[in-house]
């Protein structure tokens, strides 16, 4: 199991193109994965699981992932966040293909 903080950056907080953009990438791997805050695991699988975490901008997440491709994807969701999911203007790479 790998498991990673992450921390909303960008302005507009994880709203539904966020937690869209996460399932999507995650339906790719076959590893378990959820983001976790206060106690409650969603999904990364289930947009609405993902939705109901309700994280502004500057919350932490605990990302944790579990199978034979956990390391690759925590780390293409970890750079979702850290690019601030490809949509703030100060972000300056262009979003991996989903």
């Amino acid at each position: 199991m790998v498991t990673k903080e992450l921390t909303v950056l960008n302005q507009a907080g994880f709203h539904v193109r966020n937690a869209s953009a996460v399932c999507k990438l995650a339906m790719k791997y076959s590893s378990k994965l959820s983001l976790s805050k206060g106690g409650y695991a969603a999904d990364c699988k289930s947009c609405l699981d993902l939705l109901s975490l309700m994280a502004p901008q500057g919350t932490k997440l605990i990302l944790a992932a579990d199978g034979e491709d956990e390391q690759a994807a925590t780390d293409s969701i970890a750079d979702l966040f850290e690019h601030k999911f490809y949509e703030d203007e100060f972000a300056a790479m262009a979003p991996p293909d989903l």
